[in-house]
């Protein structure tokens, strides 16, 4: 199994594989991750890469069983690495059927739409397909409650990404993992949007929603983009 992506849920993930006896075979992070040391101490091999499609032919020599994870990858994997006859999972964050995109923006805009639930999303990944299209292997939800703020809902919607690998992970490694289409939303968030849903939702709801908690520090374009909308929607 190879990994593609970054950050403390990729290390959750590989970590889990090592304890359990399941074969990582190595890990493409972003150049100085902060997870690439961690990780070669655990015997880990280590591509540090600014776009894995780059090294797409380095990646498919190392995979031994053919499965490769996405986990909080930040680069569109290309058509041909798709189809090269390798299987690509993906985990994210949001139930595709209402958000794709950028997973903290996603949580922004359900909040400020004062959704009741939120969840993620475990799909494979194929060619010809937009963003967070793909069929859906997995998926895992809770409901968002009146106290609920984002920083809540992130680190619930963070703890189901990682259980959701977890409860799924053999299953993709013998590929008995079952996919199925759904109808997916139309849009697609990204930080483009984070003015306007912020504009548009209640003074209540764009309260909650921009509630980063400790999470400010680690999410500074998200919190830039809410410090831009009009004071009169806070």
């Amino acid at each position: 199994m190879y990994f593609i992506g970054s950050g403390s849920l990729l290390y959750q993930a590989v970590n889990h594989c090592l304890n359990f006896g399941v074969t990582v075979d190595g890990v493409c992070c972003p150049p100085s991750n902060s997870i690439c040391e961690r990780l070669r101490k655990k015997g880990v091999p280590i591509l540090e890469s600014i776009d894995p499609n780059i090294d797409r032919d380095l990646i498919e020599e190392k995979c031994s069983d053919g499965v490769i994870f996405s986990i909080n990858n930040k680069h569109i994997l290309s058509d041909g690495m798709l189809g090269s006859g390798m299987r690509f999972y993906n985990v994210h964050n949001g139930l595709v059927q209402k958000y794709r995109g950028i997973a903290e923006v996603c949580i922004f805009a359900a909040l400020c739409m004062g959704d009741t639930t939120y969840g993620v999303t475990l799909q494979r990944l194929l060619p010809r397909q937009e963003v967070d299209t793909g069929p859906v292997v997995s998926q895992l939800s809770f409901d968002i409650t009146q106290e609920d703020v984002f920083a809540s809902v992130f680190q619930k919607s963070l703890i189901l990404c990682q259980e959701i690998f977890e409860l799924n992970v053999q299953a993709t490694i013998k590929d008995g993992a079952t996919a199925v289409v759904v109808d997916t939303a139309v849009a697609v968030y990204g930080y483009l949007d984070v003015v306007k849903l912020g504009i548009a939702a209640s003074p209540k709801c764009l309260k909650r929603a921009s509630d980063l908690g400790h999470y400010g520090a680690f999410l500074p374009k998200l919190q830039a983009k809410i410090n831009m909308i009009p004071s009169t929607n806070c």
